[in-house]
């Protein structure tokens, strides 16, 4: 008998943990479930859900975030024996403006889809780097988080599902499910308590609407679309800027046949 599997791991202390699994791939197989997280950051996770968490078997957590970040607001497995907790900072210590190349169109240079394409152009590096940590022996399952888990955790995400087999769309449809989430960490700042609710069970409360618009509108699914029309014009796809990235082909099979069941 299949299991069913929650995509949304409601634990308290972060808001978009999200399993990428059980996406369909081209040739008809899936990915695994529990077997690649996506995530906002951790620093405040608390001790149950650390062990929740811990539960699903996640042997390696990759921290996207800035210096600044990780020392103001450190991982809560940064010191932990039981996970391989790795330190991956793809925008360096620069500012998105100072990241965002100056040959992207000013219409969409502050805003994805051109925030987008100008970290994966100017960081490859370091996407490669996350690409082959995620690729090496044993280090699924994983979990990689930046601060709402929806700009640098999307783009490993788009990169890991690509190269599974996932379909684009699905690839959008999984990056706009952010909006559905953040937008109880809105609204939990504005009140100063923890919200649980599920956006369809939000009451009638013009700043709830509000908070979730919001959401909605940093997470429009042209970001993706347009990121992935990026990497086929100028790369020939996610492999091919994988490739150049520094990963091997011996690397995106082996995370291939990982990730796909």
């Amino acid at each position: 008998m299949e299991q069913n599997y929650s995509r949304h791991l409601d634990f308290e202390g972060a808001y978009n943990i999200r399993d990428a699994g059980g996406y369909e791939t081209t040739d008809g197989n899936r990915v695994r479930w529990r077997t690649l997280f996506r995530s906002d950051s951790l620093h405040a996770l608390t001790p149950k859900s650390q062990q929740l968490l811990l539960s699903q078997g996640v042997r390696t957590i990759i921290d996207l975030r800035t210096d600044r970040f990780v020392s103001e607001q450190p991982n809560v497995f940064e010191e932990s024996s039981e996970v391989d907790y790795q330190h991956i900072n793809v925008m360096g210590n620069e500012s998105i403006v100072d990241v965002i190349d100056t040959t992207v169109e000013s219409s969409s240079a502050t805003k994805p889809p051109g925030i987008y394409s100008a970290i994966l152009d100017k960081r490859i590096g370091m996407m490669g780097q996350v690409i082959k940590t995620l690729a090496k022996p044993n280090a699924l399952p994983a979990l990689y988080h930046c601060n709402s888990g929806r700009d640098r955790a999307g783009l490993t995400t788009l990169l890991a599902l690509g190269i599974a087999g996932v379909q684009s769309e699905t690839i959008v449809e999984d990056y706009t499910l952010t909006a559905h989430y953040l937008w109880r960490r809105t609204v939990g700042i504005s009140v100063g308590r923890w919200i649980m609710l599920e956006p369809d069970e939000y009451p009638a409360d013009p700043e709830y609407q509000q908070a979730f618009d919001d959401q909605a509108r940093i997470c429009p699914r042209e970001a993706m679309q347009g990121t992935l029309y990026h990497l086929d014009k100028v790369y020939g796809g996610i492999r091919g800027y994988l490739l150049k990235a520094g990963v091997t082909e011996s690397e995106l099979k082996s995370l291939r046949e990982s990730l796909v069941e």
